[in-house]
C-alpha cells in the first residue's frame, strides 16, 4: 500500500513499484486529482489518513506499506496562520502516522518504510551532513519541518517496538506528475514563466524524483530496520542550478543575487499582505526564505545500501519541464 499515492512524490514511487512488479494498492481520498495515476493497473482504496478504520482496511491484505502521504505546504510563520490549518498539519503528518504504524503492526505488515524530510537532518554551517544527525529545535522553521521531523521520530519509536521502519529522506525532487506544483516545482515554474528576478546566495541537493521513487520500493528489501537514508544525488549552488535549468532550456538564467535579509522582509511582506488582504497562499512564504541556507548531504548510504540509482539532473528537469508544458502550468 502506497499512501499519498496521487501526488509527486506518490505518483513516482506507484510507478517505481510497478516496475519492481509489485501490485500496487492506492491510498487516495476520495476527493483526490488522481490524473497523474488513474491509468495505471493498480487497485484503489478510498479513505482519509485522519480515519484509522479506513488506512486499516486498505492495508488488510498488504505485506508491505509506503507511508508517503503528508500535508506539504509552506504556513504563515506569524499570528496570522489559520490555527485549523496548524492543527491538520500535524494530525496528518504526525498523529495519523502514529496510528497507520500501530495498525500496521498489528495487522503483521513485514515493512513500513516512512518519507521523512532533509529537514529532519542536523548541518553544522557548511559542512555536508549525513543520516548520523538530527536537525535541532532551531533548524526546523515553520510547521511543515516540524510535523515531519516527529512522524519520523514516531517511524523510529514503532521500529522499537517491533515494527520493522526504515525512513527515506528525500533533499530537493525535480521531475514530472508535480501536479500541485509543490514548493520544489514551483521554482522551476517561475524560472520558465519569467517569475525568478534573482536568488538566494543557498547551496542544496537536487535528485530526480524518480530516483527517489526507487529508493522508497529499494527499502522494502534492502532497506535496514531502524536506519534513515538520505535520497539525494548533487550538491550544488542554487545559482548553479538555474544556470543549468537555463541550459537545458534555453532559457536566460537571473543573475541577480539577494542578500538573505531583503529576501526575508520581502517573504514577510508577501505573505502578511497575501494572507491578510488577497486570502491566498504567499509567492514567497516565510518558511521558504528561512528553509534556505547551506544544505549539504552525503548520500553515499543510499546509493550503496538501497543501491539507489543516481540519474543526471539535466534529464531530470528536461522531464519536469516537459510535463509542465504538457499540462498548461508553463
Amino acid at each position: 500500500m502506497i499512501t499519498g499515492a496521487n501526488g509527486f512524490i506518490g505518483s513516482n514511487i506507484v510507478r517505481a513499484a510497478l516496475e519492481k512488479n509489485y501490485k500496487v494498492v492506492a491510498f487516495v481520498r476520495k476527493t483526490s486529482d488522481l490524473s497523474t495515476i488513474k491509468e495505471l493497473p493498480i487497485e484503489f482504496k478510498y479513505g482519509d489518513l485522519r480515519d484509522i478504520d479506513s488506512v486499516r482496511m486498505a492495508m488488510q491484505d498488504c505485506d508491505y506499506v509506503i507511508h508517503n502521504g503528508a500535508i506539504y505546504l509552506w504556513m504563515p510563520m506569524w499570528f496570522w496562520a489559520d490555527p485549523n490549518d496548524i492543527r491538520k498539519m500535524y494530525e496528518v503528518n504526525v498523529w495519523a502516522t502514529d496510528r497507520l504504524m500501530k495498525a500496521a503492526k498489528n495487522i503483521g505488515v513485514k515493512k513500513v518504510v516512512f518519507t521523512s524530510s532533509e529537514s529532519a537532518v542536523g548541518v553544522d554551517g557548511n559542512e555536508i551532513a549525513d543520516e548520523s544527525k538530527f536537525a535541532r529545535p532551531f533548524e526546523l522553521p515553520g510547521h511543515y519541518k516540524r510535523s515531519k521531523y516527529l512522524g519520523e521520530l514516531l517511524a523510529r519509536k514503532w521500529n522499537e517496538k517491533g515494527l520493522p521502519t526504515c525512513s527515506i529522506l528525500p533533499t530537493v525532487p525535480i521531475g514530472p506528475f508535480d501536479i500541485k506544483p509543490t514548493p520544489t516545482g514551483r521554482i522551476i515554474r517561475d524560472f520558465m514563466n519569467d517569475k525568478m528576478p534573482g536568488f538566494v546566495d543557498t547551496r542544496l541537493n537536487i535528485v530526480h524524483v524518480k530516483d527517489v521513487a526507487m529508493a522508497h520500493v529499494l527499502a522494502i528489501e534492502n532497506g535496514k530496520p531502524g536506519e534513515r537514508y538520505i535520497a539525494g544525488n548533487k550538491n550544488m549552488a542554487f545559482k548553479d542550478f538555474l544556470r543549468l535549468a537555463g541550459d537545458v532550456t534555453g532559457k536566460k538564467a537571473p543573475s541577480f543575487s539577494f542578500p538573505v535579509i531583503l529576501a526575508k522582509m520581502f517573504a514577510f511582506f508577501d505573505e502578511f499582505i497575501s494572507v491578510n488582504f488577497k486570502h491566498s497562499h504567499p509567492e514567497t512564504p516565510m518558511e521558504s526564505v528561512a528553509a534556505a541556507g547551506y544544505r549539504q548531504f552525503d548520500c553515499s548510504k543510499a546509493w550503496n545500501e538501497l543501491k539507489m540509482p543516481k540519474t543526471n539532473l539535466r534529464l531530470a528537469i528536461k522531464e519536469q519541464v516537459d510535463w509542465f508544458k504538457e499540462n498548461g502550468y508553463i
